[in-house]
């Protein structure tokens, strides 16, 4: 856990340059060994925001005294985001390009490619494997015409290309091993020939829907988060569907292995966190999305939305919201949503736009709307196939929609309390399913006796007779008058929070705390307008310099 660096004290007026200020000191520190610089730590209160916050360095956290303790609400009339965590928008690749000439099984951690002379040692090495949408695929998935003679909307070669991005662990002769699963499976020699041969990189080489490049450098900012608070908009409370204000909570961009825990959204228009298309390896848990605020429309409160890869959202609760657990347009995945809950949803989880592959929905309960994997015609701008190679286990919804859209890259549906529809595979619907969690079983088989981490899964009954016997249906009868049922939205709310006292603070600033007594109440930060960093008040020779609290030009440490 990261230690407090920083400390904010609420106080009137805009807070917005006071917690940036915070946030860019603790940018500055350098990186430990466990990849974190520190948190800034924000006291009890409402912080009024005319300003969107931003978390632009690895290993810098943004933590409260509490989701119901400390508050931080946007106002203004920009639909933009209250926090982003985002890295640099550059990337450099190397110049040598890998084509893949051989089948890629669906769930491989291998793949053959052409390797050029000269091509150096890959080992450790970050690559961008790239399939291409050809026209031949897209007439092969039915997603080249979608009726009435006009292909406007319909997938065009280019449109839907997916992007994995891996680590390379070991080659062996033409075989890179790779550290994450591929979440589609395709021959490429079927469409090598339909591939402009005028873009050859390589001679004697033949072009492949699918090929690999090596990542030299990106911008990518790691080990940040923000948590144990609420993120709230404002809005006008004359119009019910007011959008002239903050539509989303947290946008991930060129971040990985960045978190968002412990978190309540609200009146938001848009979603509580977007983890964008350059995101991975992001963790969103205990996290609830409440009272939204907009039209009922598209795009709007897509409370908890993926467009990355290799995501988890587990243990999230959505009231009200329109698309609540969804994936974007070419979602690389796998990614997965585990133990989440809609209550009064207004129009569907799943897959949101075009192709999302490996996506597991687990023990997600969508309460008033439906679940969908399947082809989606022209609907959302001709999104066409929105799931592939995805899985519901023991989800519930009002329907669950599980098509395929071949036989390869079947969707599946396990355990299912719904009304069903698709030619995807079906197994156990209206029946309950062991593991109660598949995410939390297979993570188990992976990392065998180094599995530390607590599931934390909320158990359920799995006694589903309709036609109990006399003395069974008293004793259940009994329990459900007696033992109140534990919800999602409660199971949530119980988890613990981070401790508000952690660290040691050693930076001084406009409401910023110099000293550990600061945490306490004691200090409680130094208040003032941004630049007035003077002495006044302090005797014995202490004084702020450049930033720091001194006592006879030596710096102030410790107690």
């Amino acid at each position: 856990m990261a230690q407090v660096k920083a400390y904010v004290e609420c106080a009137e007026g805009d807070m917005s340059a006071s917690i940036q200020q915070a946030i860019d000191y603790v940018s500055s520190l350098p990186i430990g060994r466990d990849g974190l610089r520190g948190a800034v730590l924000l006291g009890p209160g409402t912080f009024v925001l005319q300003e969107r916050l931003a978390i632009e360095a690895s290993g810098v956290v943004l933590r409260g005294s509490g989701r119901d303790i400390t508050v931080l609400r946007k106002e203004g009339f920009d639909r933009g985001s209250l926090l982003r965590i985002e890295g640099r928008r550059d990337k450099t690749y190397g110049k040598d390009t890998l084509w893949v000439n051989e089948v890629v099984e669906l769930g491989t951690k291998e793949i053959s490619v052409t390797l050029p002379k000269g091509v150096g040692s890959l080992f450790n090495k970050q690559v961008e494997i790239v399939r291409q949408s050809t026209a031949p695929w897209i007439e092969k998935v039915g997603c080249r015409i979608y009726g009435g003679g006009i292909d406007a909307l319909a997938w065009k070669p280019g449109d839907i290309d997916l992007l994995w991005r891996r680590t390379i662990t070991d080659v062996e002769g033409n075989t890179l091993k790779l550290d994450a699963p591929l979440t589609m499976g395709f021959d490429p020699n079927e469409e090598a020939s339909y591939i402009d041969n005028k873009k050859k990189l390589h001679e004697h080489v033949p072009m492949s829907p699918c090929y690999v490049r090596i990542v030299e450098d990106d911008g990518e900012i790691g080990e940040s988060g923000i948590e144990n608070l609420t993120l709230e908009s404002g809005f006008d409370p004359r119009n019910i569907h007011d959008e002239n204000h903050c539509w989303t909570g947290v946008s991930l961009e060129y971040a990985r292995d960045c978190w968002v825990r412990l978190v309540n959204f609200r009146h938001l228009a848009g979603a509580g966190v977007v983890m964008q298309a350059s995101a991975r390896r992001i963790t969103v848990e205990d996290c609830q999305y409440l009272e939204p605020v907009s039209e009922n429309a598209g795009l709007r409160r897509t409370s908890f939305y993926v467009m990355g890869q290799q995501c988890l959202v587990q243990r999230c609760y959505a009231r009200q919201g329109r698309h609540d657990f969804v994936t974007g347009c070419c979602a690389a995945g796998p990614n997965a949503f585990v133990q989440c809950e809609a209550e009064e949803a207004l129009s569907y989880s799943g897959g949101l736009d075009s192709w999302a592959c490996g996506t597991l929905y687990d023990i997600v309960e969508i309460d008033g709307h439906d679940l969908v994997m399947k082809n989606l015609g022209q609907d959302n701008n001709g999104a066409g196939w929105n799931a592939a190679s995805s899985v519901a286990w023991q989800c519930s919804a009002a329907e669950i929609h599980c098509y395929s859209p071949d036989t390869i890259n079947t969707n599946r549906a396990y355990g299912a309390w719904a009304q069903f529809s698709g030619d995807g595979y079906w197994s156990n619907s209206n029946n309950h399913v062991q593991p109660r969690s598949l995410y939390y079983a297979q993570l188990e088989e992976r990392l065998g006796e180094k599995m530390v981490v607590n599931p934390r899964i909320l158990m359920r009954s799995t006694e589903a007779s309709s036609s109990p016997t006399v003395a069974k249906a008293m004793e259940m009868a009994e329990e459900a008058r007696n033992v109140p049922r534990q919800t999602l939205r409660g199971w949530i709310e119980e988890a613990k929070e981070i401790p508000a006292e952690a660290g040691e603070v050693k930076k001084g600033c406009d409401g910023i705390a110099t000293d550990r007594t600061g945490l306490r109440g004691g200090m409680k930060g130094l208040k003032g307008s941004r630049g007035s960093r003077g002495s006044k008040g302090l005797k014995g020779g202490i004084e702020i310099s450049n930033g720091r609290l001194t006592q006879d030009g030596e710096i102030l440490l410790g107690g």
